[in-house]
């Protein structure tokens, strides 16, 4: 082959290559949900994270009924502290429907985690929209503006800090599930933090 067939051939292959790419955007960005498609929850999954969200506040009130232990000093110290407070922290039940649902057969590829991803941000979804109302309802004016606009600004927010996976990797396979793995956990955070808020 020439140098006129090599230059041809390497213009052909990295034509393939940008149409690749292209390909692989469009059909993760076709795949991963939005938020203008509703997220639709499952009983069974609502059931879920409501069930770990029950046995953390059983284990949070049996906790406050015993004797409070001092934290060993240092990074080993932190860590078991941490462990052992996760039995009482609600963020411990994100991933409740996730994890789970990765470790099954065709969980860990690209469609099976976003598939996993969402499932779970619906739940969280259902549950922030739903405490969002009830807060807003029985809300004075002045504090269910303050809400309003802090929410606006939240939506903002997740929304610009999940879309930097796909600026981070560009045209990679990962990108959809990282985008559900992060609004799933803003989402839930922000769920978690309205209905203990004050």
């Amino acid at each position: 082959m020439g140098v006129v067939g090599a230059r041809i051939s390497m213009i052909v292959r990295a034509q393939l290559r940008v149409l690749f790419v292209g390909l692989a955007w469009a059909f993760i960005t076709v795949t991963v949900p939005t938020q203008a498609e509703p997220l639709r929850a499952t009983p069974g999954d609502r059931a879920v994270v409501e069930a770990c969200l029950k046995l953390v506040d059983a284990n949070a009130e049996k906790e406050a009924q015993g004797k409070s232990e001092d934290e060993s000093p240092g990074a080993a110290g932190r860590l078991a502290a941490a462990a052992k407070d996760a039995a009482t922290q609600r963020e411990s039940c994100i991933g409740a429907i996730t994890i789970p649902c990765q470790q099954e057969r065709g969980g860990a590829s690209t469609m099976g985690m976003i598939d996993c991803n969402t499932r779970e941000w619906a739940v969280w979804d259902e549950r922030l929209n739903r405490l969002y109302r009830e807060a807003l309802k029985d809300a004075p004016s002045k504090l269910a503006r303050a809400l309003r606009d802090a929410q606006r600004v939240w939506l903002q927010w997740r929304e610009k800090r999940c879309e930097l996976p796909a600026i981070d990797n560009e045209g990679g396979s990962i990108v959809g599930p990282l985008y559900t793995g992060c609004m799933l956990d803003a989402t839930a955070r922000q769920a978690l933090w309205l209905e203990h808020r004050g």
